[in-house]
């Protein structure tokens, strides 16, 4: 599937197999049943198997990642006003279409266009430090509206208006990136998504028996997948791509499941962009001062697949 020439998908798929899970689930009707579900055949390499394929996966990211960057100047100024983006983007954020009905939010407003309401937000609406200070700058758990938009424009491709962000003396972007109360929803759920959906999606492609006719859909992993991706949450700016790819929109504006697969050139684009996502993510983590853990985040999706391989991985 996407960048096979760069990511053993096909060896790393050979390291499983279609069976029962090894713990029961209850049922509906209170019995306990054994899912079928991908799981490693834990042959004598896998483990020697799955670092190399998490190396490839990671080094691939951060290849990108810094070849992207090299698409934008080295320095942004550090105005005190402006926009940050086009009105285009903005009445496409408005348009009331499938790709984004999620369920009626607006992540980028007229408000959160304006570089000086991030920087009155950074400074609790109060008038801006004009000597620069970071010190005196800080969002919180109640800014994840600031998340939001930094993760539609990720996914829009409107970097310079992030890179603007991320290395203004007086926003510190940083704050956003892993915020929450209780559990996460900062900017970093972009890559908790699109890296789980990456990882599982290319490699069930391996099994072409379980993508034909909607069979994939009895797999336990399949159904967490889908569930998590058109599910609603704090914070759900990373969730608009996912639910378009796994759902169509009906008349009644209720989420349908689409048979994922009876679309390969939508798939493969879908892959395309969550893979996009992953190394804009990784460009502005950096920017903003965070050397991501490409391996540990790799470890955990790969968890969707029964895989233990924290004792190697840390």
């Amino acid at each position: 599937m996407h960048l096979d020439h760069a990511i053993p998908w096909i060896t790393i798929s050979k390291l499983f197999s279609v069976r029962q899970n090894d713990k029961p689930l209850p049922a509906q009707d209170g019995t306990l049943r054994f899912a079928e579900d991908l799981n490693p055949c834990n042959k004598p390499n896998q483990d020697k198997e799955l670092l190399y394929f998490s190396n490839a996966i990671a080094n691939v990211i951060k290849e990108f990642s810094t070849t992207e960057r090299k698409k934008y100047p080295v320095q942004f100024p550090a105005e005190s006003s402006g926009e940050l983006f086009p009105y285009e983007l903005l009445q496409k954020r408005h348009a009331s279409n499938q790709e984004y009905a999620a369920h009626g939010d607006t992540y980028l407003t007229e408000q959160n266009q304006r570089l000086e309401y991030w920087i009155r937000r950074a400074h609790g609406e109060r008038e801006p430090d004009t000597s620069l200070n970071p010190s005196k700058t800080m969002f919180s758990c109640f800014d994840l509206d600031l998340a939001d938009a930094v993760k539609i424009l990720i996914i829009e491709n409107h970097m310079p208006a992030v890179l603007t962000l991320a290395r203004h003396p007086l926003i510190p972007l940083n704050n956003l990136d892993s915020i929450g109360w209780g559990h996460s929803f900062g900017i970093d759920h972009l890559e908790y998504y699109c890296l789980r959906s990456y990882v599982y999606l290319n490699i069930l492609a391996e099994f072409p028996e379980w993508c034909q006719n909607e069979k994939y859909r009895k797999l336990e992993a399949f159904q967490r997948l889908e569930s998590l991706m058109t599910s609603t949450c704090d914070g759900d700016g990373q969730m608009p791509m996912h639910r378009s790819f796994f759902c169509d929109l009906n008349e009644e504006g209720q989420f349908v499941p689409r048979d994922i697969f009876a679309d390969m050139g939508r798939m493969k684009e879908y892959l395309k962009l969550c893979f996009a996502v992953l190394y804009r993510y990784d460009m502005v983590a950096k920017e903003y001062g965070r050397e991501h853990d490409w391996l540990r985040a790799i470890a955990d999706a790969l968890g969707q697949l029964h895989v233990n391989i924290s004792h190697y991985y840390w």
